[in-house]
């Protein structure tokens, strides 16, 4: 697979021999920031070990800015305005990293930043992160890499997955084949064969995973409670076997890849239709959430039927891995080689693998190396991910 560079970076902007990169990642479960100080290690192994990293929760206030945001009846204006407010929170979580890891902005080559989607609609052309890195770039002095997506959805695909690029530079083997399962707000699933080539991954999102089980609870709740904190309430439920068959005739789970999906699919209004769902068939709250953690799991077992045969080893990442009801579940639907594990056994925290991940993409970007992989986006070549605001004082 060709793999084209272009000129971007250089001396004049980052010290080209700086080795510590910021990862930022705003998931679609809307909790919060997480920020990881990544050193990267271009010629060893593994090629990037984890600094530090710190997790900013949203206040209510500030989740709910993120999720009327999202809206796809969201005015321009009020899109803007979380644009600039998400750009201060960022900005607040590099801070709050460097202090807690005693290092300075001068130590940082660049900071990589997912930022948060507000709209994925990659057959329209359009994948849309806020979090303004202009607001960003000043407040922590440190050059910014943004808008990692839109370049692979001008190129014809989804724009998405983009981690497995990480997960195939951290994980690939050449004795066993490997799934990497993260349970975000969706769950995405990425198939490294024990291979050294790049061509050989495959990846997709499988559907969704947190999204829908915090917004059951907070429809259950009344927005009182945003989680089943370790799962503990699906445990104590039943699958209801009717509402399970219902919910997986959504077409989103019988599209071949490559496939992306988010809160445009599975978003509130998706979660109040299965809430409502759960209503009229008279099933309690931990019968709603074990159906939904049966739906969550039967997904990501199909879809990967498709593409595996054989037993593999699971490896897990993500808030949904703390969530024990549910990775029982799942590993209920899967021909596992060996129980699975988290990527902490591996040295890369379960909860901080994805914004590691945004942090490696932003070095990249300053070395000309692309992160997309065409077989697993659907774009037409690889290409450069994402556009460079250089720090403040910058000419």
């Amino acid at each position: 697979m060709a793999r084209e560079t272009s000129g971007v970076g250089g001396d004049s902007e980052m010290d080209q021999n700086k080795r510590l990169a910021v990862g930022l990642m705003s998931g679609t479960s809307t909790d919060g920031i997480d920020a990881a100080v990544i050193e990267v290690k271009p010629s060893g192994e593994p090629a990037s070990t984890l600094v530090a990293s710190i997790f900013r929760p949203f206040s209510p206030d500030e989740r709910q800015c993120l999720l009327e945001a999202a809206q796809p009846n969201a005015a321009a204006l009020q899109v803007k305005r979380a644009d600039i407010r998400l750009g201060e929170w960022l900005g607040d979580a590099v801070q709050g990293l460097l202090y807690e890891a005693g290092l300075a902005a001068g130590d940082i080559r660049v900071i990589g930043s997912h930022g948060h989607t507000v709209a994925h609609y990659p057959e329209q052309g359009i994948s849309w992160q806020i979090g303004n890195p202009h607001v960003l770039a000043e407040k922590t002095g440190i050059g910014v890499v943004t808008d990692f997506r839109q370049r692979d959805v001008t190129l014809g695909g989804q724009g998405a997955p983009l981690v497995p690029y990480y997960d195939y530079v951290m994980f690939h083997s050449r004795s066993e084949p490997r799934v990497l399962l993260n349970l975000g707000g969706i769950s995405n699933l990425t198939v490294l064969q024990p291979s050294t080539s790049i061509d050989s991954v495959t990846a997709w999102d499988a559907g969704p995973a947190n999204m829908i089980l915090d917004g059951l609870m907070m429809a259950a709740s009344h927005n009182l409670a945003v989680m089943d904190e370790g799962g503990r309430q699906m445990a104590q439920g039943q699958v209801n076997r009717r509402l399970l068959q219902q919910w997986l005739r959504h077409p989103y789970f019988e599209k071949a890849a490559p496939k992306s999906t988010g809160r445009e699919e599975f978003g509130q209004t998706y979660v109040q239709k299965l809430w409502e769902d759960g209503v009229a068939a008279n099933a309690s709250l931990p019968d709603i959430l074990a159906t939904a953690g049966e739906l969550i799991a039967v997904t990501i077992g199909r879809s990967l039927e498709r593409v595996t045969k054989g037993p593999v080893a699971l490896i897990a990442a993500g808030g949904g891995t703390h969530n024990r009801a549910l990775m029982a579940k799942i590993a209920g639907q899967l021909n596992l080689a060996r129980p699975w594990q988290t990527t902490g056994e591996y040295g890369i925290s379960e909860d901080i693998k994805e914004a590691m991940a945004f942090a490696y993409f932003g070095w990249q970007f300053t070395e000309n190396i692309p992160i997309n992989i065409p077989q697993v986006t659907g774009a037409r070549r690889a290409q450069i991910m994402g556009t460079f605001t250089p720090a403040g004082g910058a000419v």
